[in-house]
């Protein structure tokens, strides 16, 4: 995650998915990981046109709110914490952006995933937010643009069953369906062994959700079915070895 996203078409159906599982799973708490790195001299984060953002343009109030911070230059991941401040959504919520005024790196990973306090595993929605997404193979040079999958299972084990794990990723050009059944098993199997992994993607970046509580993940999966079916998104359950 980098400062220069923030308020772009992409975080605009992230904050949104965020919302909509908070308000209707009754969860009152967001825990924001978001693994913050430098901005860049490059194009990144220009994607601030939402006439062409497939999801979450019917939350006029985040939208009005991230277009003010893109109108006044306020790209800043900690502007969060005065939308759930100010919106009337999200009075009776409270937000934890981890890290927020610290970067990220390779060499502190480890210190950094373990400082995080165990009561923002509780009652949650978290986030994990990477530049990129889950670890590759080779990720010499740039290893902090990635989480690992060891950290996603830390964050998995010691998660209440009151909470839902989200974690951010970038589709590379891929078949699409083949590519999110394909992480979506990995996830599987170094993680949760028996609980399905859930996923929701725009087709350009895709959510992977893990939850413990079959009755939560059951009403998250019908509260994915229904926002997928507002925006035209794919959405699915991977439950076993996908080829």
């Amino acid at each position: 995650m980098k400062n220069q996203y923030f308020g772009d078409t992409r975080d605009l159906f992230k904050y949104d998915l965020i919302l909509e599982l908070l308000l209707k799973t009754n969860l009152n708490h967001f825990t924001f990981i978001p693994m913050l790195t430098k901005n860049e001299k490059n194009t990144n984060g220009r994607r601030i046109n939402y006439r062409r953002a497939k999801a979450g343009t019917k939350r006029t109030t985040l939208r009005s709110f991230l277009e003010k911070c893109l109108e006044e230059d306020r790209r800043r991941i900690e502007e969060l914490e005065r939308f759930f401040r100010g919106s009337k959504l999200t009075k009776k919520m409270g937000v934890t952006i981890f890290g927020k005024n610290r970067y990220f790196s390779d060499e502190n990973r480890e210190q950094y995933f373990e400082s995080i306090k165990a009561d923002l595993l509780k009652g949650s929605v978290i986030l994990v937010d990477p530049d990129v997404g889950l670890e590759l193979k080779n990720t010499k040079g740039r290893a902090e643009k990635y989480v690992k999958y060891k950290e996603i299972i830390d964050l998995h084990n010691h998660m209440d069953k009151d909470s839902i794990l989200l974690i951010f990723q970038f589709i590379p050009r891929v078949e699409r369906e083949k590519y999110f059944y394909k992480i979506g098993q990995k996830i599987l199997e170094v993680t949760v062994k028996k609980d399905p992994v859930l996923f929701i993607s725009d087709n350009q970046i895709v959510f992977f959700i893990l939850i413990k509580d079959l009755r939560l993940l059951q009403t998250v999966a019908r509260i994915l079915v229904d926002y997928a079916n507002t925006y035209g998104l794919k959405i699915g359950r991977v439950t076993g070895v996908y080829n």
